[in-house]
């Protein structure tokens, strides 16, 4: 569900970014937003995902049954040296049925065989001529060791879903990732203008700082080397502007890119004004310990893992289940009836075939039978290879496992480590900047007074400036610092209102993004 205080700016950034308006303001909620839905890499995950998918759709194939019919006719001649035998025989066989294999393994075949023969001339030793044949046959075989049980047979879909679970863990990681870049461009582009305005504000106090020194050395209280000194100060504020200027433009294509990926020029007329202003707010930081279980339960690069372990499991039981002796138990039921001419009959083809189906429905003829098959392979080195293959496979991915939990424990604690000094860097640099400004301001007193050179005052103005572009870093990198925590446990995109909940259907558990009310 789309929360409602920024539906409609969302939908026209994705419907049409190219608009008419010159300027697009943007909040930090709206850009991660719009980001989230226009990430081709994003994209790109979620139709690898739509691909794997199909695999458990395949695997499901393996247990479709299947129809079949054939039907054969032959005549033949063949020279005979006895009346008994037939010098022409017509034939015609045909068969029709149903057979699949299921889940279990078991193997079925139900199948309707049908016969017609005719001999000519017809043979006065034998009553019947043409004869007519019907034979319903059900075989089943059933593994008992190797190749028996549902969760054997059904392994394949069972990967399928380990692999479009571990699809949309991915997906989930890379949606963490999008989010962080989102934000980091949406600080970066802040820090920049920020920067740009105190390098207009410092551009300007230079020229003033000129202006007031050519009165004084028209007045005669003060030396053409001042004058001088400022114009330098003022050379070198202009540039520090046209380089701020460019460090705007760099960095709102950096967010432009993450706007309008794939779009060519439509959209990057417009200038993006944000409309969120970096502050300092009051972090309540949970326990460590609680903040490693949130991690360990939401960082989904774990839970990808986790899902090679799930595979590598299913591996190792579908390899132990080669190692075992072949088993089967097969068993056949099956009715036969027969029909045919004589040589007094008028009754039509149908009608014996009719005749032949009778003695089937009446269960005349019945024959079964029940069996076992066993064979075992000497030595059977291929399977048991291949079981230690697979378990080799699990404990590398144990490995892996631990591996990124000790990192996802490492990012953790540095993460909060930045959260503690980047707040105490916001203090500071605040600090150091109101004394900057107070240092600034006495100097403009003293020289007034002629106290001071215009050296003096250019490098207190030069430190007044430095601190604010100091305080606004630092309180950019403490905000980041912030998004940085979040993101070590996994739980980033959910500041911006992206729930991403676990639903599971037959095809396999998903990770399917809706927008917090």
């Amino acid at each position: 569900m789309i929360a409602p205080c920024f539906a409609t700016l969302s939908l026209v950034l994705l419907q049409d970014p190219s608009t008419d308006a010159a300027t697009l303001e943007l909040s930090l909620r709206d850009c991660v937003y719009v980001v989230l839905r226009r990430n081709l890499d994003l994209q790109i995950v979620d139709v690898g995902n739509q691909s794997t998918a199909t695999s458990i759709d395949s695997a499901h194939g393996a247990f479709d049954p299947e129809l079949f019919v054939s039907a054969l006719g032959s005549e033949e001649e063949v020279p005979t040296a006895s009346s008994f035998i037939a010098p022409s025989n017509q034939r015609l066989t045909s068969r029709a049925g149903l057979r699949g294999l299921g889940q279990t393994g078991l193997s079925y075949d139900l199948s309707y065989d049908f016969g017609y023969q005719r001999q000519s001339p017809s043979n006065p030793f034998f009553g019947l001529n043409p004869t007519y044949s019907s034979v319903v046959t059900l075989n089943l075989a059933q593994p008992l060791l190797r190749g028996g049980g549902t969760e054997v047979n059904t392994a394949e879909m069972t990967r399928g879903r380990f692999l479009v679970e571990r699809g949309n863990f991915d997906k989930y990681f890379q949606v963490q990732q999008t989010t962080f870049a989102a934000v980091e461009a949406y600080w970066n582009y802040v820090f920049t203008l920020r920067n740009l305005d105190t390098a207009k504000e410092a551009l300007e106090v230079a020229r003033e700082l000129v202006h007031n020194n050519e009165r004084k050395l028209e007045a005669g209280v003060m030396t053409r080397l001042d004058v001088t000194q400022a114009k330098a100060e003022e050379k070198r504020r202009d540039e520090a502007l046209i380089t701020a200027q460019n460090e705007v433009g760099r960095a709102e294509d950096a967010l432009r890119l993450l706007l309008y990926p794939g779009d060519g020029l439509q959209g990057w007329q417009q200038r993006i004004v944000p409309t969120t202003e970096p502050r300092i707010e009051e972090l309540e930081l949970k326990p460590e310990q609680e903040m490693v279980d949130t991690a360990f339960a939401r960082r989904s690069d774990l839970k990808a893992v986790e899902a090679d372990l799930g595979i590598a499991d299913l591996d190792i039981m579908v390899a132990e289940n080669t190692t075992r002796p072949q088993l089967d138990l097969s068993g056949s039921y099956g009715l036969a009836g027969l029909s045919g001419k004589t040589a007094t009959e008028r009754h039509s083809n149908g009608n014996h075939w009719e005749e032949s189906l009778e003695s089937i429905r009446a269960s005349e003829f019945e024959s079964w039978s029940v069996g076992l098959d066993f064979s075992y392979p000497i030595g059977n080195e291929t399977a048991r290879a291949g079981l230690r293959r697979a378990e080799w496979e699990k404990e590398r991915a144990r490995l892996v496992w631990l591996k990124l939990r000790t990192q996802i424990v490492q990012e953790l604690r540095g993460a909060l480590r930045d959260v503690t000094d980047g707040r105490a860097s916001v203090e500071a640099a605040r600090q150091s900047r109101i004394l900057a400004e107070d240092q600034f301001e006495a100097q403009k007193i003293r020289l007034d007074n002629q106290h001071a050179t215009t050296f003096e005052v250019r490098e207190a103005q030069r430190d007044l400036f430095e601190a604010r572009d100091s305080e606004t870093q630092a309180v950019v990198n403490y905000m980041m610092s912030i998004a940085n925590l979040f993101l070590a446990q996994g739980i980033l995109a959910e500041q911006f209102g992206e729930i991403f909940e676990d639903e599971t259907r037959e095809e396999g558990a998903l990770w399917t993004p809706s927008v917090e009310e």
